[in-house]
Order: structure tokens, then C-alpha cells, then sequence
């Protein structure tokens, strides 16, 4: 064979190597590329995670603080009716106390920020994390987002009743007007002297609803615990990615 065959033959498989080479590296470099863009994606989507998170720690103590004045607002109520009814505090007294705490309990209820793991499941992104880290995602994002809506709606609706049904001094309370003007000796607010008002006060039905509410309270207590705990496991297993 000629040399100047031999040459050729070089030539070409010198620039098929090249060719070659030049596409694999494309191709890595795409390959590369692609790779960066979803981890820096993975990082961002975790940095929103834990910015979510921290705005439920935020709620959630807010909450917290809530449940903790309306329970001990009504163990006082309780307290008072119960004296009241054996006989121990008159009825001025337990006035007194009513309108001395004003709105019991300001049933805040815990809203969860979901909105980056929605757009996680959505794109099917979740699949990203760690097992463990993903059952606990779903777990907080499933599990206690059902409890959340489930028992926001019972608190709303048993505070609610019992300020609309049982307890009216709460709403009356907020009109201009309804009560002792300055310099006044008389010691209970008229609102309570009303015949109609004192028999609802003294009914055994108040009593019922009070213990009802503080009951749930506690319960409410106990769930935002709970929440706080997966809250605070979650966010240490992505502070840690």
C-alpha cells in the first residue's frame, strides 16, 4: 500500500477521532450542565422548604401562645361558675370575672404554607429527596395538613357557638357603650343585671359549653405539639442536605 493511502487513511481516522471526541464532550458538558441546573433547582426548592417551615414555627408559636391564654382564661371561667353554682362566689363576682376577661380565647387556627411541596409533587421533583426525607414531607404535608383543616374547623365552630350561644357577654362587649361609665359605684356591669342574662349565666348549660370549649383547647394544645415536632424534624433532615 502507497504511503500516501496510509496517510490518508490517518488523516481520517484522526478527524473521525476528533468528530467523536468532540460530541462525547458536548455531550458531557450538556450532561454537566443539565446536572447543575437541577441541584441548584434541588438547593433552591430546599431553601424555600425551610423558609416555609419557618414561617409555620413562627404561626405555630403564635397559635401556641393563644391555646395557653384561652386555656388558663377558661379554667378561671370554669373556676368561677363552678363557686358560683355551689354557692362560694356570688353572682357579682363571677361578672366581675367575665367581664374582666373579655374574649377568653382568640381561637387562632395553624394554616400551613404548602405551596413549595404542592409545586414538588407537582413536577415530580419529590422523588429528589432522600427517603426518609420524603416519607417525612408527605407526612407533614398529608397527615397533619388533614388534621390542620379538620380541627381548625371544629375549634372555629365550638368557639364560635359558645360565644354566640352561651357566653353573650363577649359579643356584646365589643359595642360602644355597653358598660360602666367612669366614676360609677355601681360594682357590676349592667349588661349582667339583665333577668334574661343572669338565668344564662346560671344555667347549667354554660357550665357544659365552657368545659366543652376548654376541652377542645387542650385537645387543640396537644395537635400543635405534635405539628411543632414533625416541624422541627423535618426542617433538621433538610438543614442537614
Amino acid at each position: 500500500m502507497k504511503p500516501a493511502h496510509w496517510s490518508s487513511i490517518r488523516t481520517h481516522t484522526v478527524e473521525f477521532i476528533v468528530v467523536v471526541l468532540g460530541i462525547t464532550v458536548s455531550f458531557a458538558l450538556d450532561g454537566w450542565r443539565q446536572d447543575r441546573i437541577i441541584s441548584e433547582l434541588h438547593l433552591s426548592e430546599i431553601r424555600s422548604l425551610l423558609e416555609d417551615l419557618e414561617q409555620d414555627r413562627e404561626r405555630l408559636s403564635e397559635v401556641f401562645g393563644m391555646i395557653e391564654e384561652g386555656d388558663s382564661n377558661m379554667q378561671r371561667i370554669i373556676g368561677d361558675v363552678m363557686a358560683y353554682r355551689s354557692g362560694a362566689l356570688s353572682y357579682d363576682q363571677l361578672a366581675a370575672t367575665l367581664e374582666d376577661i373579655g374574649t377568653p380565647y382568640q381561637y387562632g387556627t395553624f394554616y400551613m404554607n404548602t405551596s413549595t411541596y404542592k409545586s414538588l409533587v407537582a413536577t415530580g421533583r419529590l422523588q429528589l429527596f432522600p427517603e426518609d426525607i420524603n416519607r417525612k414531607l408527605r407526612d407533614y404535608y398529608e397527615y397533619v395538613s388533614k388534621r390542620v383543616d379538620d380541627n381548625n374547623a371544629i375549634v372555629d365552630r365550638i368557639t364560635l357557638a359558645y360565644y354566640n350561644e352561651h357566653h353573650p357577654w363577649v359579643n356584646a362587649s365589643t359595642f360602644p357603650g355597653i358598660g360602666l361609665e367612669s366614676g360609677t359605684e355601681v360594682t357590676v356591669n349592667p349588661f349582667f343585671i339583665d333577668p334574661d342574662v343572669r338565668r344564662k349565666y346560671s344555667d347549667i348549660t354554660f357550665l357544659n359549653s365552657s368545659l366543652a370549649l376548654a376541652d377542645r383547647i387542650r385537645i387543640h394544645r396537644g395537635q400543635v405539639i405534635r405539628y411543632n415536632e414533625l416541624r422541627d424534624e423535618l426542617a433538621a433532615l433538610l438543614h442537614d442536605l
